[in-house]
């Protein structure tokens, strides 16, 4: 599932869990298009889904770094960071 801007929906999630704003992040120059649709890529490709969501619901109020399951973790990280 994605929403209206591709992003795959647990991508979403885990950036909004982070405190990112990715259309933000990308107007800001921090992160490319190219780079986001990559990412999606991955997230799309993830084996553990199921462990996501469940990171995902575990940590609603909110996280400083992703989990080391998710493929996007460094760029995740690094957004966070402020590269």
């Amino acid at each position: 599932m994605t929403d209206r801007t591709g992003t795959p929906a647990l991508m979403a999630r885990m950036a909004d869990t982070l405190g990112l704003d990715l259309d933000i992040e990308r107007e800001a120059h921090l992160v490319s298009r190219r780079q986001l649709d990559r990412a999606a890529g991955r997230c799309d490709s993830c084996a553990d889904a199921e462990g996501c969501e469940l990171w995902l619901d575990d940590h609603a109020g909110g996280a400083t770094e992703a989990p080391k399951l998710c493929p996007n973790k460094a760029l995740f990280d690094h957004l966070h960071d402020g590269w």
